[in-house]
C-alpha cells in the first residue's frame, strides 16, 4: 500500500498534496513524459480550462493503457506558461485527483515546445501486483 505522508514539520500546503509518497518494494513503477494539453487528434484547445482537461485526459489515457488509475499517481508536475492559469489548473486537478493526493510541484515556465500550448503534466505512479 502506497504511504502518503504528511510531516508535521513542514508548512501547510498551499494546494492539495502530500509532501511525499512512500512507494513499496515490489510496486511497478511508471514515469510519464509530459503529457500535453492537446487533444488525440493533435489539436490545441484555445483556452486554459481545455487545455488542463486535455492534458489530464493524456494522463490518463496512459495510466489505463498500464492498468493503473489516478488513485496510482504518487508525484504529479506541472508546467503552466503564466501564473494566471493556476487557478484553471487547480480546479481541474481537484476534479480528477483523489483523497489522499500525490506529491505535486507546479512550475511556472516562459513557453512550452509549441506557443499555443499552455500546460504539460507529467507524472509518476505505483501499483502493487
Amino acid at each position: 500500500m502506497l504511504k502518503h505522508i504528511h510531516s508535521e514539520n513542514t508548512p501547510v500546503p498551499l494546494s492539495a498534496h502530500s509532501d511525499a509518497v512512500l512507494i513499496p518494494p515490489g510496486a511497478q513503477i511508471l514515469v510519464s513524459s509530459g503529457m500535453l494539453g492537446m487533444r488525440r487528434d493533435g489539436t490545441v484547445p484555445e483556452s486554459i480550462e481545455e487545455q488542463v482537461a486535455a492534458a489530464f485526459d493524456n494522463v490518463e489515457a496512459v495510466l489505463r493503457d498500464c492498468g493503473m488509475t489516478m488513485a496510482d499517481v504518487v508525484k504529479m508536475t506541472a508546467f503552466i506558461t503564466d501564473p494566471a492559469h493556476r487557478d484553471a489548473y487547480r480546479a481541474e486537478r481537484a476534479r480528477r485527483v483523489g483523497d489522499p493526493p500525490p506529491a505535486s510541484t507546479r512550475i511556472v515556465i516562459t513557453a512550452l515546445s509549441m506557443p499555443a500550448l499552455k500546460v504539460e503534466i507529467e507524472i509518476m505512479a505505483a501499483k502493487l501486483p
